[in-house]
């Protein structure tokens, strides 16, 4: 595997990894419906980009 593909995947990694910890990671109740909102959307946002990034692991991994 050429060192460029290497890094590339270990990035991925690096990336899908840091998006799972914070989907496992609660919202902080802290009194300001704007900071709250903001970390719910951050989940919902987190969900679509996990599959999203490991679809583009998959497909670097074939090449």
């Amino acid at each position: 595997m050429s060192d460029i593909k290497q890094r590339i995947i270990e990035e991925l990694d690096s990336r899908i990894e840091r998006l799972r910890n914070h989907q496992e990671k609660q919202i902080i109740v802290t009194g300001n419906q704007y900071e709250e909102l903001n970390q719910a959307l951050s989940k919902v946002i987190g969900a679509p980009l996990l599959t999203e990034l490991e679809s583009i692991k998959d497909f670097v991994q074939k090449l």
